[in-house]
């Protein structure tokens, strides 16, 4: 199995258990990146379980909650056997757990949680997002992430990423061009 999975949950697991929440935004953002370079779904999980558990982590209406409390046991010691069936490259195993730890998420939010759209869902649209602005298409990016690409058009077009690369030329110019080359 890949290592820089291996390497990504038991390091996800220890930010967590230490309650250290921008360490779990970084690592989320980090492995989205090295997600969307590589293609790597298996990574591309781990971030968005990553900024999901910051996510709710850093809400006080619940992380001081107990159901919270009892989640977070559960999703430290799923994550312990998520690295356990990676070293044993079990990746029928690997994905079982992280689906437990999605519906822990889901759960959660959806129980403590004031909005209606979930902070897994949100966590999808965002990081396609942040593919798509590192050069994948946006069916790649939402293959990736599982987001809806109506969702990551609609967040991107209210961000600013669209504006970061301008063009040389207008699309006038352009379009003068391809004529010739045509």
């Amino acid at each position: 199995m890949d290592r820089n999975v291996i390497d990504a949950v038991k390091l996800l697991r220890e930010e967590f258990s230490d309650s250290n929440i921008m360490g779990m935004r970084k690592l989320g953002n980090s492995l989205i990146e090295v997600a969307s370079a590589e293609n790597n779904k298996l990574l591309a999980d781990v971030a968005l379980i990553a900024y999901s558990l910051h996510k709710l982590s850093s809400k006080g209406h619940i992380s001081g909650h107990e159901t919270w409390l009892r989640v977070k046991g559960r999703v430290i010691s799923s994550l312990k056997r998520a690295e356990n069936a990676l070293e044993k490259d079990d990746s029928a195993g690997f994905d079982k757990i992280i689906n437990g730890i999605k519906n822990d998420i889901n759960g959660v939010d959806s129980k403590l949680g004031y909005f209606v759209q979930g902070i897994h869902e949100k966590a999808r649209v965002k990081y396609a997002s942040t593919a798509y602005s590192l050069g994948l298409s946006l069916s790649q990016a939402t293959d990736l992430t599982g987001a809806s690409k109506k969702k990551v058009l609609e967040y991107v077009g209210a961000t600013k990423i669209s504006d970061k690369e301008k063009s040389e030329f207008g699309i006038g110019e352009r379009l003068d061009k391809l004529r010739k080359v045509l």
